[in-house]
């Protein structure tokens, strides 16, 4: 991936899509250290973890719109605050590296990074349908994921060097995310 590519997805990412992140399982525990986590992925070793269940439709404030819906300025649904913490708590998450390498297997960092791409996809139809986002907002974010997915190939992966290269071997592992990959390799 080039670099003016990837910083257009950086910018794509940067509105995360909220309620996306909502949308897919949504794990919580706490570590040795008392420290409270979010995740996508039931964490190895985790007996504690629990599934959380997120509605982010839920209604806050009497009269703020709709039975009672809060509003952003630009119109859409606010989320409730403990829905943001969650999406909040699982973006972090989300951006975090493992730090063991594995060999690069172009093949599958092209199809993690595309599933990823599509899952955003649909969690955006689904946070425009419910109102979470604007039509704009979709179609700019949707416009750069489409993008960066047909730009994600085998042949890009094989010829990519430096900052591009270690991206693609980011997403080889199977315990990373887009975001965290991006954050950590893109400029």
């Amino acid at each position: 991936m080039s670099a003016a590519r990837g910083r257009v997805f950086i910018t794509v990412l940067g509105l995360v899509w909220a309620g996306a992140l909502v949308a897919q399982p949504v794990y919580k525990w706490v570590d040795a250290q008392g420290q409270t986590h979010y995740g996508s992925q039931l964490p190895p070793q985790q007996a504690d973890a629990s599934q959380l269940k997120v509605s982010a439709n839920g209604s806050s404030g009497a009269g703020a719109g709709r039975f009672g819906e809060q509003r952003n300025t630009d119109g859409t649904k606010k989320l409730p605050k403990e829905a943001q913490e969650l999406v909040d708590g699982l973006t972090k998450g989300l951006k975090k590296v493992d730090g063991k390498e594995v060999p690069l297997n172009c093949a599958l960092a092209v199809d993690n990074i595309r599933s990823q791409i599509e899952i955003m996809l649909e969690n955006g139809q689904k946070n425009l349908k419910g109102g979470y986002i604007t039509q704009a907002q979709h179609d700019g974010t949707a416009g750069g994921l489409k993008n960066l997915r047909s730009k994600a190939s085998v042949s890009d992966c094989k010829a990519a060097t430096g900052r591009s290269r270690d991206m693609y071997q980011c997403m080889t592992s199977m315990h990373n995310h887009l975001l965290g990959c991006i954050e950590k390799h893109m400029p």
